[in-house]
């Protein structure tokens, strides 16, 4: 689908007034509902960034059967990361996604976003789900990178739309990061959806 038949497809299937002041909000759950959307659009090729033990990237190759996922994380601490996970509990993060992964065909990443993109061609995926680093730089570098990978009438979409942060000594921006880059850049409309305890964020790429 082009950019105009997959919001229309959108619109439809929420019932969405594609016109209203954005963020158009509405209820879907990332579980089953964002991942079937994928499958619904036709998409086969996408990337997660931001992995951990990979349950995600397998709810989408689960819900995609056939899809190309590439699933990017670094599992690696460094400052400005979630300071109380040690890189011991990483390489078992990395080591449990490898194996739960096993079944699907991804490409499994160990790099960090900012060196993994620069191994895509622009417009080659049909969908990317960012849930990396949430400090407000790293969201935005995420988007700004990553949007490029992304071919027109995909999706951008992301995680944790919401201003909570339990670990009060990591930073936590991805409102204000997606707030100020669709601002920015007059993305119209896009979208937060409302169906799990964490929302998500996406917008067709036009």
């Amino acid at each position: 689908m082009n950019k105009d038949e997959t919001l229309e497809f959108i619109r439809n299937k929420f019932n969405l007034d594609l016109s209203a002041r954005t963020p158009i909000e509405f209820r879907l759950s990332r579980h089953g509902g964002l991942t079937s959307l994928f499958c619904e659009l036709g998409y086969t090729a996408g990337a997660e960034i931001g992995v951990e033990q990979g349950k995600f990237s397998a709810e989408i190759c689960r819900d995609n059967l056939g899809v190309k996922l590439y699933c990017i994380d670094p599992w690696q601490t460094y400052t400005r990361y979630i300071d109380e996970v040690s890189q011991d509990k990483l390489d078992g993060y990395h080591a449990e996604a490898i194996e739960r992964l096993a079944p699907y065909d991804v490409t499994i990443i160990r790099k960090t976003s900012m060196e993994a993109v620069k191994d895509f061609e622009p417009s080659s995926l049909d969908f990317v789900f960012i849930d990396g680093n949430h400090d407000f730089r790293y969201v935005v570098n995420d988007i700004i990178y990553w949007a490029d990978v992304v071919r027109i009438g995909g999706i951008v979409a992301g995680h944790d739309y919401k201003n909570e942060n339990k670990n009060r000594r990591i930073p936590f921006h991805v409102v204000q990061a997606i707030n100020a880059y669709t601002d920015s850049y007059h993305i119209r409309p896009w979208f937060v959806i409302r169906g799990d305890k964490a929302s998500s964020w996406m917008w067709v790429k036009i």
